[in-house]
C-alpha cells in the first residue's frame, strides 16, 4: 500500500472526511510501515487480535478506522484498504509513545487493571501524556465522524476519549470497550486521577467489559460515587443503566468479543492454501513427525502466563504423562 492515498473519485479519501457514518477508534491501526532497500517507504494491512474482531464489522459498514500507524513522528495519509475500510492515521512523537504508551498506559493502567504482582507506577508528566494524546485522538475523530455518527473506542489507551469527544462532537453515539479487566473499586481507587477517568468513560452511550464481574467491579465504583444504577447484568445486552447528576445516562453490560469463525473455516477450505498445507506438512516431517505438536501464538507479556505454561509443560515431561 503506498504511503500517500491512492487516487480516486472521491476526493474526499485523502483528506479523511466523507460519510463516516461508523468510526471505530483504537491506539493502533492495523499498518505495518515497509521499508524497502532502497530506502522507499510504503504501508501495508497487519493482523492481530483487534483486527480480527473489528474489522467484519467495519468492512460491513464501510467506517472508519483511527488509529496510531505504529512508528512515531511520521504517518501515512489517509487511505482505504482493499475492503474499503478508510485508515486515518494519529501522529505520535517518540516523546508520546514513551509517556502516553509506555509509560501511562503500559507501567501504570495495565498493572493496575490486572492487579497484577508488578506494581503500577504513578506519573504525573505520563499523565499529561495520556490526557494530551486523548485529546489528539478524540480531535481527529470529530474531524472525521459523520453528522450523528456511531463512535466505538477502543481499550485502556483511550479511556479519556469519550468524554472529550462529548464535548466537542455531542451529536456522536459513542461506545467504549475495554479489552482488559476493570479491577475491584479498591484497586481502582489506588489512581491519582481516578476522578478524570471515570468522568471520560461516563460520557459513553454504552460501556462493553468482557465479564461479568468486570460489569460488578465498575458498578460498585459507580455506587461509591452515588450515581443512580438501576437494571441487572446481560451478556449481549446492556442490562444496566447509570444516571449521572447531569441526567446523562448510559448502559452497560457483558459483550464477549469474538473474531469471525465463518471466514477462517472458508479460509482454510479454499484451494489457494493446499500449497501452505503442503508447508506444514514439510515443517511437521522436518520436526521428526511427531503424534502431538504444542502451537502458541502469544505476545511476549507477562500476563500472557508464557513462563508458567512451559514450567507446567517441563513438568509432564519429567511425569512421563506425555509418554506415546
Amino acid at each position: 500500500m503506498s504511503e500517500t492515498a491512492p487516487d480516486s473519485a472521491d476526493g474526499n479519501v485523502a483528506s479523511g472526511t466523507g460519510d463516516n457514518s461508523f468510526v471505530v477508534v483504537a491506539n493502533r491501526l492495523p499498518v505495518d510501515m515497509i521499508i524497502e532497500s532502497d530506502g522507499t517507504k510504503s504501508w501495508q494491512e497487519s493482523p492481530g487480535g483487534l483486527v480480527s474482531a473489528v474489522s467484519p464489522v467495519l468492512e460491513k459498514h464501510q467506517g472508519c478506522w483511527v488509529g496510531w500507524p505504529g512508528v512515531t513522528d511520521e504517518a501515512p495519509e489517509p487511505f482505504r484498504t482493499e475492503r474499503g475500510v478508510l485508515l486515518h492515521p494519529v501522529e505520535l512523537t517518540q516523546h508520546d509513545f514513551e509517556e502516553f504508551y509506555e509509560g501511562f498506559s503500559n507501567a501504570t493502567l495495565w498493572p493496575l487493571y490486572h492487579n497484577l504482582i508488578v506494581t503500577p507506577e504513578f506519573n504525573r508528566s505520563w499523565w499529561d501524556a495520556y490526557r494530551d494524546v486523548n485529546l489528539r485522538f478524540a480531535t481527529e475523530v470529530a474531524s472525521v465522524a459523520a453528522p450523528g455518527a456511531t463512535v466505538w473506542v477502543q481499550d485502556y489507551q483511550l479511556q479519556l476519549v469519550p468524554g472529550i469527544l462529548r464535548q466537542l462532537r455531542p451529536d456522536l453515539t459513542i461506545g467504549f470497550f475495554l479489552h482488559i479487566p476493570f479491577p475491584p473499586p479498591e484497586i481502582y481507587r489506588q489512581l491519582p486521577w481516578r476522578n478524570e477517568m471515570l468522568r471520560g468513560l461516563l460520557d459513553a452511550d454504552l460501556i462493553g467489559f468482557h465479564l461479568e464481574s468486570n460489569v460488578r467491579n465498575f458498578v460498585e465504583l459507580c455506587r461509591g460515587y452515588d450515581m443512580e444504577v438501576s437494571g441487572e447484568i446481560k451478556v449481549r445486552e446492556a442490562g444496566i443503566t447509570i444516571t449521572l447528576p447531569n441526567g446523562h445516562s448510559l448502559g452497560v453490560g457483558v459483550f464477549p468479543i469474538s473474531i469471525d469463525t465463518s471466514a477462517i473455516a472458508a479460509t482454510l477450505a479454499a484451494d489457494t492454501h493446499h500449497e501452505s498445507h503442503g508447508e506444514l506438512e514439510q515443517m511437521h516431517h522436518n520436526m521428526g513427525s511427531p503424534s502431538t505438536v504444542f502451537l502458541g501464538v502469544d505476545r511476549l507479556d507477562y500476563t500472557k502466563g508464557i513462563l508458567q505454561r512451559l514450567l507446567a509443560f517441563e513438568e509432564l515431561l519429567d511425569s512421563g504423562a506425555l509418554d506415546p
